[in-house]
């Protein structure tokens, strides 16, 4: 089968999930057998264009303006052109277009009017919740308009959690057009260290962005500090926050506690020299790091938004604290970390369940499966 993948961002570019989920897919399934072409920007530097088997590779020039606005964010006049250039040339069996935000599937959304290929829309993200800013307003009226579109282009979609299938029923989509595909993880990456870490350890990993809430997490250190006084806070990432968050450390007087690595690309190490995964975030889809932390056998303290209630149950395998609520926060860490043998048997709980049900292999599978039955007249080459 001839698959053509669209994504705004792809390695070498790196710190968001999407890009580690299309690579995934993409690699699994070039190794079954099918051709694979993926479209993508031009983010980070990589070759315009790459061929490595049966996947090939293809960026296009575009200007990040990540930085600027504060969210991620590119642009490109190329995606069209080159999505055509893509249908006459490589002629796919089906479009798989990832992530309502992106501009690649903007372009897919207005050549599927011409095209007879069908389109599976992923959606990575769910509804971004209560309260009102200006990302919010702006996130909304874009979903209501552009996503709309986007959705009314797809012919099947998958989210990559329960919440997210939901909320794409709240663009447009039918119940019988959306099925549930969640993320994976690479267990031969991501597995149990051999011992606990000496110093009680608090890892963060993520894009420095406002909707991971990393500043939740560090106006929780005082509190945390008051029960256990050498717990070390450790936030691997980069972003537009990084300054930001850098002055509430030291506002806070944490400094001594707090330690930003910036980004990084050994994060199954930073995961093994860890005690508890924090991702207060204020938006997810499925989110990757959490599945990550749970396959390194770790107990994870987050928020309970998109899909992440789909993986940590309050009080069996982690804590969920309300989203913004630093005390909280503070006050569920210090419990893992009060109770070794209760966190121990916490990160046992997320092991087993990354063994049993998030293997990439099996998101592979399902996803292939679904190709099928959107191309029955698809072939195995």
């Amino acid at each position: 089968m001839r698959i053509l993948m669209l994504t705004d961002y792809f390695p070498p570019h790196s710190g968001g999930g999407v890009e580690v989920v299309v690579d995934q897919l993409s690699r699994g399934m070039a190794d079954r057998g099918h051709q694979i072409h993926v479209l993508t920007l031009n983010t980070r530097g990589g070759e315009r264009r790459e061929e490595r088997g049966n996947l090939t590779i293809s960026r296009v020039p575009a200007l990040d303006l990540t930085g600027i606005v504060g969210v991620q964010f590119a642009i490109s006049v190329h995606t069209i052109p080159a999505l055509i250039s893509e249908l006459r040339t490589f002629k796919p069996d089906l479009i798989h277009v990832h992530n309502l935000f992106f501009r690649n599937s903007e372009a897919a959304a207005l050549v599927a009017r011409f095209s007879s290929t069908p389109v599976l829309l992923t959606m990575h993200l769910g509804d971004m919740g209560g309260g009102f800013s200006a990302v919010k307003a702006l996130t909304t009226l874009y979903e209501k308009t552009v996503g709309r579109c986007i959705v009314r282009s797809a012919d099947r979609i998958t989210g990559v959690s329960a919440a997210v299938a939901s909320h794409a029923g709240s663009l447009g989509a039918s119940s019988s057009q959306v099925q549930v595909i969640p993320n994976g993880v690479d267990t031969s990456l991501f597995f149990p260290a051999e011992q606990v870490p000496k110093i009680p350890t608090v890892l963060a990993v993520g894009r420095l962005v406002p909707n991971k809430g990393m500043d939740t997490l560090v106006k929780s250190v005082p509190g945390v500090l008051r029960s256990v006084p050498n717990v070390r806070f450790v936030i691997a990432g980069d972003g537009p926050t990084n300054s930001s968050l850098r002055k509430l450390v030291e506002s806070l007087g944490v400094e001594d506690s707090v330690e930003f690595l910036g980004h990084r690309s050994d994060v199954p190490d930073l995961l093994r020299g860890a005690t508890v995964f924090s991702r207060p975030s204020t938006l997810e889809g499925m989110p990757l790091t959490v599945l990550e932390a749970m396959a390194t056998g770790l107990p994870v303290v987050a928020t309970p938004v998109g899909g992440t209630p789909e993986l940590i149950v309050d009080g069996q395998n982690g804590y969920l604290t309300p989203v913004g609520d630093s005390a909280e926060l503070a006050d569920a860490i210090a419990m893992v970390l009060s109770d070794p043998d209760g966190a121990a048997r916490m990160g046992l709980r997320n092991l087993e369940t990354v063994r049993s049900e998030y293997t990439w292999q099996r998101v592979i599978e399902r996803t292939e499966a679904l190709y099928f039955e959107m191309t029955p007249q698809g072939t195995g080459n």
